[in-house]
């Protein structure tokens, strides 16, 4: 082989080397643009909220149908009051834990306390819940 032959080969070589140095050029310009896109996405954060009895009777498909309560005097002052409640599910959704919040007042109509009460197996749609034996004890009188 000649000079002829040594000048096509360095042409072909530098040739292949220019080619191959712009596509590394352009994969690293790429995953420049790709990072900075990346960066850019706001992160989402899912949090579950505790339950509430405020959230427990808010929704409007919760329907309390039937309410009943009995007082029975434990001693001098203190009280014992028995409920016996029925509440319907009259929407498309089953409502997992609900938790009822009884509120007592004396005869002026001040509110003495409250007393919560969490029912854990839920009510399905369409259904109706009676729960009996609901009791509290060690209510004051006054």
């Amino acid at each position: 082989m000649g000079p002829k032959g040594t000048m096509i080969r360095r042409s072909m070589f530098l040739g292949l080397t220019l080619i191959l140095l712009i596509a590394l050029g352009a994969l690293i310009i790429r995953a420049k643009k790709l990072e900075k896109e990346q960066a850019i996405k706001p992160v989402e954060i899912v949090q579950k909220s505790p339950s509430t009895a405020i959230r427990a009777l808010a929704p409007q498909d919760l329907e309390v149908t039937r309410s009943k309560m009995q007082l029975a005097e434990e001693n001098q002052n203190l009280l014992s009051a028995r409920h016996e409640i029925e509440i319907r599910n009259n929407g498309n959704t089953r409502y997992g834990e609900i938790q009822l919040r009884f509120t007592y007042y004396d005869r002026r109509g001040r509110m003495l306390l409250y007393k919560s009460h969490t029912i854990g197996g839920g009510i399905m749609p369409g259904a109706t819940l009676e729960l009996t034996g609901i009791v509290f004890h060690d209510l004051p009188t006054a």
